[in-house]
């Protein structure tokens, strides 16, 4: 399976336990990532248009759970080189509930993947809301510091613009998250600057990932991070397939 993610951060914290997630399971991947932190679609599109070679590629190799990491590559090299079955795209996640962000750039760079990988699933990564403690200025600028606004903005704002752009499906990771915050788990899924995945949001987006590409339930799967017990990787396991069984829209 060849996974390419147009995206940034977020998608590099959904792809950290993926491998392991996939070998766990006897599959085998090709994981790429074509990373600016921070970037959205707008600043995709336009690197897609004047040919920059503005990306590291993040790659894990098949079989391998460690990174590489090159520098230089422009996106239409990499959606152009390889025989991708799935290509995921995503809203940097500061601007994911700012519906106008969203046009025309998803749905232009949504095409271009269509023609040039006319067999590829292009999906949609739904970002996560922030911590409720988080202190990025765009959080007080955009949605007030209310996790419960963002998570409200940014789930419209994925389900109208993947409608829009005619996506095959959304990878709802934000709704994982959100879910996750709703247990025992609470508001501890994030790194210490609020926004980032820690160890359990990275598993939960990468487990939302793994139950879309593979069409397999995590709750089957083998892996598990060493650092929690049973439970609570029992409990993030029931969170991301929640989420991918029910959709983002509740």
């Amino acid at each position: 399976m060849n996974i390419l993610s147009i995206g940034n951060s977020f998608s590099n914290n959904a792809h950290r336990y993926l491998p392991q997630m996939a070998k766990a399971a006897g599959e085998e991947i090709l994981l790429c990532n074509l990373y600016i932190g921070g970037c959205s679609l707008e600043t995709h599109f336009n690197n897609w248009r004047e040919e920059k070679e503005a990306y590291t590629f993040e790659v894990y190799l098949p079989g391998e759970t460690e990174k590489r990491s090159p520098d230089g590559l422009a996106l239409h090299d990499a959606v152009e080189d390889e025989d991708w079955n799935v290509i995921t795209l995503q809203q940097c996640s500061h601007l994911s509930g700012i519906r106008e962000t969203y046009t025309p750039y998803l749905a232009e760079l949504a095409a271009y993947c269509r023609m040039v990988k006319p067999d590829a699933k292009i999906m949609l990564h739904q970002t996560w809301a922030y911590a409720k403690n988080c202190r990025k200025s765009e959080f007080a600028e955009y949605y007030h510091n209310d996790q419960d606004e963002m998570y409200k903005a940014l789930t419209e704002c994925y389900a109208e613009a993947a409608k829009e752009a005619e996506i095959d499906t959304i990878i709802p990771s934000g709704r994982a998250f959100q879910t996750a915050r709703q247990t025992i788990i609470g508001d501890r899924i994030t790194a210490e600057d609020g926004f980032h995945g820690n160890e359990l949001g990275c598993f939960l987006a990468g487990a939302c990932f793994y139950e879309k590409i593979f069409n397999k339930s995590i709750l089957e799967n083998k892996f598990m991070l060493s650092d929690f017990d049973e439970n609570i990787n029992g409990l993030l396991k029931a969170c991301a397939h929640i989420a991918v069984e029910e959709g983002i829209l509740k």
